[in-house]
């Protein structure tokens, strides 16, 4: 190939990403200047939007907004922190370290309400990040922290004293070395009260962090618990669903890992709850057959349950799957769900029960 082709073939798609990018400043340009009343915007351009005709009024009123982080520049930020300054629900991805720019961002925000912080690629904790939080905390209702707690420090958690909504998702727990952080995350765990909760979601938390005790602290207002752990742990859960049956009378939708040593808690629990209106459950055994629990859920579960659904580690006979259902005639139709592959104890057998009672209106 000549060099001169070399070159026509670099000038074109030059003049490709040339127009390209022309083009998606005329679309931004019309998006920005015309449209009106938007309720989230998701920002994931390099554009200078902060520039274009009608961002001052665009931006001013705008009260959700989404940014990655790993097209928007610190400086990017900075200058959209000038006229941006409205935000309730802010949605942070890719976000890689103590952003000077994302800093300021969060910090010039009048009535923060909902802050989601999804980190990737970082190293260190985000000192400054975590202390913006904690400046933020008073009117923050709902927080969400994925997929590493440790890397902010948890020192703004006691602050959050109006929160509602909170998930910790720690999904890639034993990346980083961090100890030290652990135990800090455990302190606070144990010292923070959120009186106002009425979500609570977390995933796959060092053991050390003794999550339940924000139940015990809830005041009785939560309505819905997601807490899923890959290693199982009957003393963990037996200790949660006694908090779950002792604090949270309100409690609508529940799902939770639990062993077939639990199953007494799981019974106390329903004699305490009675406004469950959905569960799920997941389990690690995969040997016993667990036709007790279906017998609690049949006997025990409050009148207002009208989901049910189960993960492909349970393992029920084909005549207590039946039975279950026949005892379910004289209530209200369940939504039973099952989710199971290929190592699923759930065989056809059990499937023809399924579609025997969907057909007779017993389950949907």
């Amino acid at each position: 190939m000549s060099q001169a082709l070399i070159n026509e073939v670099g000038n074109n798609k030059f003049q490709e990403e040339y127009k390209r990018n022309l083009l998606k400043q005329e679309i931004y340009k019309l998006f920005i200047n015309n449209c009106k009343n938007i309720k989230y915007f998701y920002w994931k351009t390099e554009q200078p939007l902060f520039q274009y005709p009608g961002a001052i009024p665009f931006f001013s009123k705008l009260c959700a907004l989404g940014i990655n982080l790993q097209l928007v520049t610190s400086t990017a930020l900075f200058e959209m922190a000038q006229i941006c300054q409205n935000v309730e629900d802010l949605d942070l991805h890719d976000c890689n370290g103590d952003i000077p720019g994302l800093i300021k961002f969060i910090d010039i925000q009048r009535n923060l309400q909902s802050l989601h912080l999804y980190f990737n690629n970082v190293e260190k904790q985000c000192i400054q990040l975590s202390d913006v939080i904690q400046r933020k905390a008073a009117t923050l209702k709902k927080f969400t922290l994925a997929p590493t707690i440790t890397l902010l420090s948890p020192k703004f958690l006691p602050s959050l004293v109006n929160l509602q909504y909170l998930v910790l998702n720690d999904e890639r727990y034993g990346v980083r070395n961090e100890i030290v952080e652990i135990e800090e995350w455990e302190k606070y765990l144990s010292i923070s009260s959120f009186p106002n909760l009425q979500y609570l979601e977390t995933a796959n938390l060092p053991p050390p962090c003794k999550d339940y005790t924000l139940i015990e602290k809830s005041n009785g207002n939560i309505l819905e618990i997601y807490i899923y752990r890959e290693c199982q742990d009957i003393i963990y859960t037996k200790k949660l669903l006694k908090m779950i049956t002792k604090y949270c009378p309100k409690i609508e939708r529940l799902t939770i890992n639990v062993e077939p040593e639990n199953f007494d808690e799981i019974k106390e629990m329903f004699l305490n709850c009675k406004q469950l209106i959905k569960l799920h459950l997941s389990t690690h055994n995969g040997l016993f057959v667990c036709d007790s629990l279906l017998e609690i859920v049949a006997k025990y579960s409050p009148l207002t349950l009208r989901e049910f659904s189960f993960d492909e580690n349970w393992n029920f006979s084909v005549n207590g799957l039946q039975d279950f259902f026949e005892s379910w005639k004289s209530r209200i139709p369940l939504k039973f769900s099952v989710y199971y592959n290929e190592r699923s104890c759930f065989m056809e057998e059990h499937t023809n029960i399924v579609k025997k009672y969907r057909n007779e209106g017993i389950i949907r």
